[in-house]
């Protein structure tokens, strides 16, 4: 089986594996370090809805262990009870626990639940790792794919444009590792910072960079008609591309 075979196997692969991740993957109770929340909860007693007169009470323990709201009474909106959560009040990342304590004519029952926090309002699971780590492989690998082929291919066209597939490529990477070291490296926010950085900056300069390569590639590519009608008038292409390219180059550089 050939070389391209095997690539088409391993990349249909990794789309079907990331499909199925995704379509595996539950949603949890999650949000953003720095936003304020209203967290909302149905009041229920012995299977049915409160009454007007029910009353809760609220208590938020934060993942360091701390009581950052403590039997708090709630507010009540229609069939469900609110208390609002400040962003200062939430400023650790991690699992918060909220216990819920409801009265109602005489009748109380008690809910325990629990929360996330993280910097962008997602958590960080297993199956999240394995569709980033996928799709940074897959995107790595043809890069890397890219750059090779951009050395081979003789067509200016083809190799400028391989060129530039494989920096497309790495403003995904850089896309990727800085969503990865956002949910699992939250120790270090400097490296999430550097990331971030690399890709604002591959990201401005993809424009300017792949304006530059169209320009030099028709400019190449004129250069070659050129050569190619000195050849056919019996010139040697040692000396047509001395007369055309070479002396273009100088002529930019001066």
């Amino acid at each position: 089986m050939s070389k391209k075979h095997n690539l088409g196997y391993f990349v249909t692969l990794t789309i079907i594996t990331i499909l199925l991740i995704i379509n595996l993957s539950s949603a949890q109770p999650v949000f953003r370090t720095d936003e304020n929340v209203t967290l909302r909860v149905p009041c229920t007693v012995n299977g049915s809805y409160c009454s007007g007169g029910a009353t809760c009470y609220g208590t938020i323990i934060n993942p360091e262990g701390y009581a950052i709201i403590n039997s708090e009474l709630m507010s009540k909106n229609g069939s469900v009870f609110e208390l609002p959560l400040d962003a200062t009040d939430k400023d650790i990342n991690g699992e918060y626990e909220f216990h819920i304590l409801c009265s109602d004519m005489g009748s109380s029952i008690a809910k325990n639940l629990i929360f996330f926090v993280t910097p962008n309002g997602e958590i960080a699971t297993t199956g999240k790792g394995i569709l980033y780590g996928g799709l940074l492989a897959v995107f790595v690998l043809l890069m890397i794919l890219s750059i090779i082929g951009g050395f081979k291919f003789e067509h200016i066209a083809l190799k400028t444009g391989s060129f530039m597939l494989a920096y497309l490529f790495l403003v995904g990477v850089s896309f990727i590792a800085w969503n990865l070291s956002l949910d699992y490296l939250t120790s270090a926010p400097f490296i999430t910072s550097f990331f971030h950085l690399v890709w604002l900056i591959t990201m401005i300069g993809a424009f300017p960079l792949g304006l530059f390569m169209l320009i030099y590639t028709m400019w190449m590519l004129r250069q070659m008609d050129i050569i190619n009608n000195m050849i056919d008038r019996g010139m040697p292409i040692d000396e047509a591309y001395e007369r055309t390219v070479k002396s273009g180059m100088r002529g930019i550089r001066a």
